[in-house]
């Protein structure tokens, strides 16, 4: 009985922590995803200041 108990426990917190896991792999694609456009942003910015 007690083995069952700490099965379910063991299945309900690793369904609880997907939804954590998929906000934070979402928010580190964001923080890429915004650094690069940062990036190609300060490289247009020097190609644009020699023309």
């Amino acid at each position: 009985m007690a083995h069952s108990n700490s099965v379910q426990f063991h299945d309900s917190t690793i369904f609880s922590f997907k939804p954590l896991f998929a906000i934070r792999d979402f928010f580190i694609l964001l923080a890429s995803a915004w650094a690069e456009a940062k990036m190609m942003e300060q490289k247009s910015h020097k190609n644009s200041a020699n023309w």
